[in-house]
């Protein structure tokens, strides 16, 4: 069923509530019988934003610090250092005591990070603050795939995933050009504050909204039960090969975020304020993907949609690198190229995730924290080797991975887990 007028989610990617499962004699208690999707959205999203907003200021940044050459960079990769392992933390959270309390949770603690940013003094407090910034950013996006995950079967959880990619595709994009925008106006604090604006406001929604969709509740957490957890996820074939296929995907899409800059303002000689509009390449591959994947997914044919976008991966990565001998490397040859790749990515991404969710119902928030951190693990070594061989290369070689990955995986799964 599509979405209603009222904004809600698509069936499959709306939140029905239930009363709090009584775990330990905790009382039940009510919550709203559905979560709007764009709450879900601002809450997936919220983490994306963070990372990218504060980068035109991070100049700035480094003067008013005294930083020397590549401080400010610390900003960022202090950020991405955080996210990532703090992933691990939320999923089992919300695994034991659900997804409500630790979304509410996150958002006070990602907006107090962003206000410790906004009035810090000193650098070190600067770095903190992001490092608060990014524990909190961390739960939203693993939190509503298991959200997702917890509400829906089989094919609508692909559909649930999707709809979600259409909906926070642009926040890494245009986050950049928010975080110009704010700097120019009011300095490079302005950002940070309204981050912490915005989490204040969805966090006010979030506590009316927000329902909660965790039915089964782990009876005990303690830290061996955490490292068990993560292996019997790890342990799962199906997980292990379709997160290497979304672990592909995203790392193509850290490599053009690494590798773009360079290449279109150094070597296609565009300027900055130009090179900005770029990105938003990826942003429409994404949103014509995942709209793609979700109508494959409504009639049956979602193999065909993942098989068909790590196939589109491979071949706008390798399309890419022969643009040089073809001689047409040029701007609008690696926007054709890299077109390509991200509509690939769109159609496969919601469909590896969901199948690495499938067989993990009553711990998908365990499932999809390691899910997410390996995607981010697998970005930042992207990042990496786009430095090193370069972009086109480090993107053929994720849609490699993905292809790799696809052909290896076992074809069902096992019994639930």
């Amino acid at each position: 069923m599509e979405g209603t007028p009222d904004a809600r989610a698509p069936r499959d990617a709306t939140m029905t509530a239930v009363p709090d499962a009584p775990v330990s004699g905790a009382p039940v208690s009510d919550v709203p019988a559905a979560t709007p999707f764009l709450l879900l959205a601002a809450v997936a999203g919220i983490g994306q934003v963070a990372a990218n907003l504060p980068l035109p200021s991070l100049p700035a940044i480094a003067e008013t610090f005294r930083l020397g050459a590549g401080g400010g960079e610390l900003v960022l990769a202090v950020f991405l250092g955080a996210f990532a392992p703090f992933q691990l933390v939320w999923g089992p959270l919300s695994d034991r005591h659900g997804r409500r309390p630790v979304v509410l949770g996150t958002l006070a603690l990602f907006a107090a990070g962003s206000l410790l940013c906004a009035a810090a003094t000193h650098f070190s407090v600067l770095l903190a603050g992001r490092v608060l910034q990014a524990a909190g950013g961390a739960a939203g996006l693993a939190i509503v795939r298991a959200m997702i995950r917890d509400a829906n079967e089989g094919a609508g959880v692909g559909r649930g995933m999707a709809a979600l990619s259409m909906a926070i595709a642009a926040g890494p994009a245009l986050s950049p050009l928010a975080g110009a925008g704010l700097d120019l106006l009011a300095g490079w604090r302005a950002g940070f504050l309204a981050s912490a604006i915005l989490a204040l406001l969805v966090l006010a929604w979030a506590a009316k909204a927000l329902g909660e969709s965790n039915r089964n509740r782990l009876a005990v957490l303690d830290a061996a039960a955490i490292a068990r957890g993560y292996r019997g996820v790890w342990a799962s074939r199906r997980f292990r090969a379709n997160v290497l296929v979304a672990a592909g995907a995203m790392g193509g899409l850290f490599a053009f975020g690494a590798g773009s800059p360079h290449l279109y303002i150094t070597v296609f000689g565009l300027t900055p304020t130009a090179y900005a509009l770029y990105p938003l390449i990826a942003v429409i591959g994404v949103v014509i993907g995942s709209f793609a994947a979700r109508r494959l997914m409504k009639s049956g044919r979602t193999t065909a949609g993942l098989a068909t976008g790590v196939l589109m991966m491979l071949a706008g990565g390798i399309g890419m690198i022969a643009l040089g001998p073809l001689g047409l490397f040029t701007k609008h040859g690696v926007n054709v190229t890299m077109s390509v790749f991200v509509i690939g990515l769109g159609l496969a991404l919601p469909a590896a995730f969901a199948e690495a969710l499938a067989e993990f119902k009553g711990n998908a928030g365990t499932a999809a924290s390691l899910a997410g951190a390996i995607q981010i693990a697998c970005g930042a070594v992207a990042a990496a080797l786009a430095g090193v061989i370069g972009m086109p290369a480090a993107m053929a070689a994720c849609g490699l991975l993905a292809v790799t990955s696809l052909v290896v995986r076992p074809s069902g799964g096992s019994a639930p887990s």
